[in-house]
């Protein structure tokens, strides 16, 4: 046997192998591109949310939605806060966040939340066990380029405390 008699069917075996290997990864980033594109969450822009709320905690509800607003697009959206059977009375704040460079949303609250300087809405009273209250009625949509196709997820985080630690801990006298 020659060194070109052991060439050959190296070189098929070495070329048959990339070609499988293009293909996998071809067919497994094609799939995982169109996944992205029509992920969908449990959380749509536009229909109800009730966040439930424990003293002392984090709660963060996240919502995806695409590119195809148009900017200052007001978007019905109700935003409730839902205290579970709490012992204790609580303070609450809400903010959001944005991911993606397009701006921030804005919110149409109702008349008990108020925005301070640090980018929180606070709540006037407080929050009594079983009782429910409603943080938003609408959202407005950021200023800024969209691009179609693209998917921005809008995270609303809520902080409760319990009231007889407000004041110390956020300052809120």
């Amino acid at each position: 046997m020659t060194k070109k008699d052991i060439a050959w069917p190296f070189a098929v075996i070495v070329l048959s192998v990339l070609l499988v290997t293009s293909v996998i990864l071809g067919v497994t980033g094609y799939f995982s591109s169109v996944t992205y594109l029509n992920s969908k969450s449990d959380l749509v822009v536009g229909e109800n949310i009730s966040i439930g709320v424990l003293p002392n905690q984090t709660s963060v509800v996240s919502l995806t939605f695409d590119g195809s607003y148009l900017q200052n697009q007001s978007i019905p959206q109700v935003i409730q806060i839902n205290a579970q059977d709490l012992n204790t009375d609580i303070n609450v704040r809400v903010k959001a966040k944005i991911f993606g460079e397009i701006g921030d949303f804005k919110f149409v609250t109702t008349s008990h939340f108020e925005e301070k300087e640090d980018g929180y809405f606070y709540f006037d009273d407080v929050l009594k066990g079983g009782n429910k209250i409603t943080f938003c009625n609408y959202l407005i949509t950021p200023e800024g380029d969209y691009v179609d196709g693209e998917k921005y997820i809008l995270s609303i985080i809520v902080e409760t405390i319990e009231s007889k630690y407000s004041s110390e801990v956020w300052n809120l006298l």
